[in-house]
């Protein structure tokens, strides 16, 4: 293990290893709780974010305050929250590249998500897959690696975020092909050049995914995450070619390092219940996104540590 995932683990455990603080577990909410998204109004985070800020406006009695602050690959609300006070005030709905992957992508990052972040739950899964130009010779995706092994070249892989680089670059790493990477300054350039047939394939979000595959006009070869979607449960998993494989995309909730452990069980708790209410659930899938739950915070900052290893030596192979 790096030095720098013995420092990870040390710092991720610190979060529920404090003293009880019970005045502030007795106390909090005392007022309004902003939830920090690092993205602009209108998309998935931002209907994520404004769902989980009602149920828990309702269930904690107090207002919770959606503020968007997008840029710089999330970087921008990540570093607001990781300097704030660590009093249950300020939260930062994370996505996995906020936690995991720009430590790798920034030499000179503005916050350090080992070490100034509490973990608080896992609250989403956004599935996302491989996907393959109409024409193109597979139908699987066990025959798209068949066929790249046969003649090398074959294919080409757009990846328009750094997290697809990553899903491209251990495709290659575990299934030992070496599929060129196209990179792309955006998905929807990236979807469309697929569906023209510039490139061969891509990897996209299942709500974009879905549509264009049910009208026929692109493939979809395999999911990257470890469990089926309730969106497409018929489509296969990229884990049972390749059982190492774990790359699904999430959003979590975190708090500043040092807020008490009373507050992130309370808040935990709180999450708990919201994700498993029927609307949220039926809301988010319109919107192509699954709830979920970590089963503690524990586990959720043992999660990240798996993820973030993965990550780094994916990185720092095909970074």
């Amino acid at each position: 293990m790096t030095r720098l995932f013995t420092a990870l683990l040390a710092t991720l455990a610190l979060a529920p290893a404090y003293a009880p603080h019970q005045a502030a577990a007795q106390t909090w909410p005392a007022r309004s709780i902003n939830l920090v998204v690092p993205f602009a109004p209108g998309g998935p985070a931002d209907v994520l974010g404004r769902l989980i800020g009602q149920k828990l406006s309702e269930d904690l009695g107090q207002t919770v305050v959606i503020e968007n602050k997008p840029g710089a690959n999330t970087i921008l609300g990540a570093q607001a929250v990781a300097k704030a006070n660590p009093d249950g005030y300020m939260l930062l709905l994370a996505i996995d590249g906020t936690l995991e992957m720009n430590p790798f992508l920034y030499s000179k990052l503005s916050y350090d998500p080992f070490k100034e972040f509490a973990p608080v739950s896992l609250v989403a899964n956004v599935p996302s897959a491989i996907v393959a130009n109409i024409n193109v010779p597979a139908n699987t995706f066990p025959e798209m690696i068949a066929a790249e092994k046969a003649k090398p070249g074959t294919f080409f892989v757009g990846v328009s975020t750094p997290t697809s680089q990553v899903a491209a670059g251990l495709i290659n790493q575990l299934s030992g092909v070496n599929i060129t990477m196209v990179p792309y300054g955006g998905g929807t350039l990236q979807i469309n050049d697929l569906m023209a047939g510039a490139i061969s394939l891509g990897h996209e979000s299942l709500n974009v995914a879905l549509p264009l595959w049910r009208d026929k006009k692109i493939k979809i070869l395999a999911l990257t995450g470890k469990t089926k979607s309730a969106l497409a449960p018929e489509l296969p998993l990229i884990s049972e070619v390749l059982p190492q494989f774990d790359l699904g995309i999430w959003q979590s909730v975190v708090a500043p390092t040092g807020t008490p452990k009373p507050v992130i069980d309370r808040l935990y708790a709180s999450l708990a219940k919201a994700m498993a209410a029927q609307d949220v659930k039926d809301k988010l899938a319109a919107a192509g996104i699954e709830p979920a739950i970590s089963r503690s915070p524990d586990d959720f900052a043992a999660f990240v540590k798996t993820q973030a290893e993965v990550r780094e030596k994916v990185s720092r192979r095909w970074g």
